[in-house]
């Protein structure tokens, strides 16, 4: 998919405005609380709201990517891992790290002064700017800087750019899935994004994104009625293992979001010690202590179906664990499903069996436990008569297609015969999962109630 998205539009009177906010001002910034939408309403799949940027030329040259120290950092399998105290990721790795700057968020009529904004994204930002492209995934915190600004109780916007996705709708439509299973997955909505800088003549259309709730306290509340517990966002494909008894060693690979007690430490430290050590009677009777196996359950079968490769399944990385402190149970959130529904790699044959690549030692020693299994089995017969059902996809894609076409169009017209193949069936989203669908059928039905081999 080509990137030429640096476009100049004018673009009055419309928007998403980051508006530049001088250091006098800041100081006495009324927070904005938007309390008259709830975020069941904010986050609607049909959704396009209008969103302008705007910051001082200064904030804009500060917001510019730093080429940091790059190379291979960390342990085993943590070839995405960034320089300590850095950004993990293909782009992070590279030693390129993102800067918050100043500005204000207009969405539709809703305005949030002095926000805190950065770029964000690792492989979708590579492929954007070496295309000569300007349209990059954005993180905007309403209350870094102002404490109390919230849109629908949000305090952090993800604005993706799917850069790899001609359709505009793969990880819509993922974490849709997601959560239709009963697993953990952030709401989505649209935006068309437009960034004013300080002194530039015109307002840039950057383009069509999808926004993705963040993966916070907020989120932790919402789902679990807590904000307690700790967040962390894993980048490795040997993920619990034994690295031994200091923190400071898994620190990077498992890149906590929030403040982390000591006993918190431990628990990883120790779930870790029974996947690389515990004999497989001891695995078997303890590992539902440490992991949620009911939900993993749900949140595995959807990841195997929707066969995201660059997921926990082969690259290590691309989801959150939440700890529960009520329970002390791992569970596993998705992220970043650009690469859902096969995007790029799968024609819908990947096995629901051992669906891992490599020596994949978490995965292995999970899935042979007989009692996870036939968990991760039954939910997958299970949505596969109640949601893994091509008309019921078939039918979001024509839901979504129109509400958003107008905006593709918007940023170019050479987009639309690449959507409009996907809208109407002929290619992306829909035949591949007809074509999954009953593949994973046909692979139910063997009953195969042997584990692999895998490691112990």
């Amino acid at each position: 998919m080509p990137q030429p998205f640096a476009r100049l539009i004018a673009a009055a009177g419309i928007g998403l405005t980051l508006l530049g906010t001088t250091p006098a001002a800041r100081q006495d910034v009324k927070p904005t609380n938007i309390t008259s939408i709830r975020a069941a309403e904010f986050f609607s799949p049909t959704k396009v709201w209008k969103a302008n940027l705007s910051m001082s030329a200064a904030d804009w040259q500060s917001m510019q990517p730093r080429q940091g120290q790059g190379g291979g950092f960390g342990l085993g399998g943590g070839r995405f891992l960034g320089p300590p105290g850095g950004r993990n990721g293909v782009a992070g790795r590279q030693g390129i790290e993102y800067t918050y700057v100043h500005a204000t968020l207009q969405i539709d009529d809703w305005t949030f002064r002095d926000v805190a904004v950065r770029f964000k994204g690792n492989g979708s930002y590579l492929r954007a700017t070496r295309s000569g492209g300007d349209k990059i995934s954005l993180k905007v915190d309403l209350n870094k800087y102002v404490k109390g600004q919230r849109l629908a109780g949000i305090t952090t916007i993800n604005f993706q750019n799917n850069i790899t996705d001609v359709g505009w709708m793969n990880e819509v439509l993922a974490y849709r899935l997601y959560r239709d299973a009963g697993a953990l997955a952030p709401r989505t909505t649209y935006a068309q994004v437009y960034l004013t800088v300080e002194g530039q003549p015109e307002k840039r259309y950057l383009g069509l994104y999808s926004i993705s709730e963040n993966v916070d306290e907020n989120f932790a509340e919402e789902r679990f009625g807590t904000r307690k517990g700790a967040i962390f966002k894993p980048s490795t494909s040997e993920l619990f293992t034994d690295w031994g008894p200091d923190w400071a060693t898994y620190n990077q690979s498992y890149d906590p979001k929030t403040d982390l007690t000591e006993a918190q430490k431990a628990r990883v430290i120790a779930l870790g010690r029974l996947v690389s050590k515990a004999s497989d009677e001891e695995f078997a009777a303890q590992i539902g202590d440490y992991v949620d196996l009911d939900d993993f359950a749900r949140y595995f079968a959807v990841l195997v179906w929707i066969a995201n490769h660059d997921s926990l399944l082969q690259n290590g990385q691309n989801f959150y664990t939440y700890l529960n402190p009520d329970t002390n149970r791992m569970h596993f959130i998705a992220w970043d499903q650009d690469f859902a529904f096969g995007n790029t790699r799968s024609n819908g044959g990947w096995s629901i069996y051992s669906p891992w690549s490599g020596n994949n030692r978490f995965l292995s020693r999970v899935y042979n436990v007989a009692a996870f299994r036939e968990k991760y089995l039954a939910r997958m017969a299970e949505f596969s008569e109640r949601i893994f059902v091509p008309e019921r996809l078939a039918q979001q894609v024509s839901e979504i297609g129109p509400a958003i076409r107008p905006s593709v169009e918007l940023e170019g017209a050479e987009w639309l015969p690449g959507f409009d193949q996907i809208v109407s069936g002929r290619s992306g989203i829909v035949p591949y999962v007809a074509s999954r669908a009953s593949f994973v059928k046909a692979e139910l039905e063997k009953q195969a109630d042997t584990p692999p081999q895998g490691l112990r």
